[in-house]
């Protein structure tokens, strides 16, 4: 079940839980009607990771063979950085041309980079896809979304409910 690397991990976890837990120690306290603050799920969240990473630590340090295949591939590792270079570029690219637009770029190339090859369905479903969010946030739940050079033309014909 635990494999020897997994106690570095695991204390990669705890470190990792204890900054999240201190940076929501430190966020301001603007309302008071909410006595646990706006760090209270933050801080249960760093918590479970904690125990979740001294769980995996632990098991590793009993475990006395190591693991017999590598900790990630060369495979994983181009996926993981394509994915990391679509969110930046997204990130980059959303407050220019808006999310209506850069949104199904971000949802197509992870469909491709994930190995989807069929261009009707990454077409399909990066554009219902972006439309339901875009629904939901903009719409239902008043979420100011960057909408770049086409905000007028949005906010002429789309009411928020």
């Amino acid at each position: 079940m635990f494999d020897r690397t997994d106690r570095y991990l695991g204390l990669g976890f705890v470190l990792l839980g204890g900054i999240c837990f201190y940076s929501a120690t430190t966020w301001p306290m603007y309302f008071a009607s909410d006595p646990a603050g706006p760090g209270a799920i933050p801080k249960i969240l760093s918590v479970g990771i904690i125990l979740l990473g001294l769980i995996l630590s632990v098991g590793g340090f009993f475990q006395k063979k190591k693991a017999e295949k590598p900790l990630v591939t060369v495979v994983e590792l181009r996926v993981i950085g394509l994915l990391s270079a679509a969110c930046i570029v997204y990130i980059l690219i959303l407050p220019l041309i808006g999310y209506l637009l850069a949104t199904p770029l971000l949802i197509a190339a992870i469909l491709v980079i994930c190995g989807s090859r069929n261009v009707k369905q990454i077409v399909l479903i990066s554009l219902i896809g972006t439309l339901v969010l875009f629904l939901l946030f903009y719409s239902l739940l008043r979420v100011n979304l960057p909408l770049g050079f086409m905000r007028k033309f949005i906010n002429s014909f789309m009411p928020r409910l």
